[in-house]
């Protein structure tokens, strides 16, 4: 062994193999290496992306409504101007799907003094009443005034008597001018809007197609496989993680009635497209498989929020 190294070293040299240099460069890669991120720690970036979203919509500027005591609504349209109300559909008495003009999802916004007018004219000639079973939830109606309180009504219909409930106070209120009364119902029912069972399954099938082409475009411009679905069992395993949480998060907004707000359907939307590209990255990015996903979520998410604002 010894006069075969003795040979070797004659052959090329007792100097070291690599240099100093090369040595540190070595060194450096291997470190970097055992530096990337544990398979785990996707799965957590996930789940902390949700509770933010979570405790975001919990204490969100649509709670944020002036709750200031006032005697009645008939009193304070007396006294304060209007500056806007919104109104959205509602046939729920325990929920409020109305608030402030941009954070309600489907909600119409009245500014125009026409508008402000009319709704002022319905407030003050309403008589605190009984309410009795005859009169059915129609609307949630918003109102703010121009010294910044605001009022949440519900608005019930008898026929073509209106009537309003003010949740904050539990008050009844029956509107007794019948001219005022029916042009407010006018108003309402103008901006009611019917989407039909065709029309969403137009919409589902013409974003499912969207969807199809752009995946199988993309795939063809950058040579990205389609199979195997999935790199590793890692990268299906997170994927299934994901899909679950999204699912949860789903199911808690449906029982929270969470989706009525355009932060949360946004929120949810930003969360689920990000992780989705991130593990995409993270597992498949030699072969470029994240791109299918950063276009398809550039053209499909404001597609759906679109589609979301046009329906409800």
């Amino acid at each position: 062994m010894t006069s075969f190294k003795d040979k070797l070293d004659k052959e090329l040299g007792e100097a070291p193999r690599f240099s100093h240099q090369l040595q540190e460069s070595i060194l450096q890669n291997v470190y970097q290496q055992n530096k990337q991120p544990r398979r785990w720690q996707y799965p957590a970036i996930i789940i902390g992306a949700v509770v933010t979203l979570l405790c975001l919509i919990l204490i969100g500027p649509w709670s944020q409504v002036d709750t200031a005591k006032h005697a009645t609504i008939v009193e304070l349209a007396q006294h304060e101007d209007i500056k806007q109300f919104t109104s959205s559909h509602s046939w729920e008495e325990d929920s409020f799907k109305a608030g402030r003009t941009g954070w309600i999802l489907g909600q119409q916004a009245y500014k125009k003094d026409s508008e402000t007018t009319l709704i002022a004219n319905v407030l003050q000639k309403a008589v605190i009443s009984q309410k009795d079973t005859n009169y059915f939830a129609f609307r949630d109606v918003w109102v703010e005034f121009d010294n910044g309180q605001a009022v949440q009504l519900k608005m019930f219909l008898n026929d073509e008597q209106l009537a309003f409930s003010d949740r904050h106070t539990n008050i009844f209120y029956k509107v007794k001018d019948e001219d005022t009364a029916s042009a407010f119902i006018a108003l309402m029912r103008k901006d009611d809007k019917d989407i039909s069972f065709g029309e969403m399954f137009t919409f589902l099938i013409i974003a499912l197609f969207l969807v199809w082409l752009i995946e199988k475009a993309i795939r063809k411009m950058f040579s990205i496989p389609k199979e195997p679905k999935y790199i590793n069992t890692g990268h299906q395993l997170t994927t299934y993680i994901a899909k679950f949480i999204n699912a949860v998060v789903i199911i808690l907004f449906n029982i929270n009635g969470w989706f009525v707000y355009t932060a949360a359907i946004c929120g949810f939307l930003a969360v689920a497209m990000v992780s989705s590209i991130m593990i995409e990255y993270y597992y498949g990015r030699e072969e470029k498989r994240h791109y299918v996903t950063i276009i398809s979520s550039i053209v499909l998410g404001p597609t759906i929020i679109i589609f979301l604002f046009y329906s409800l």
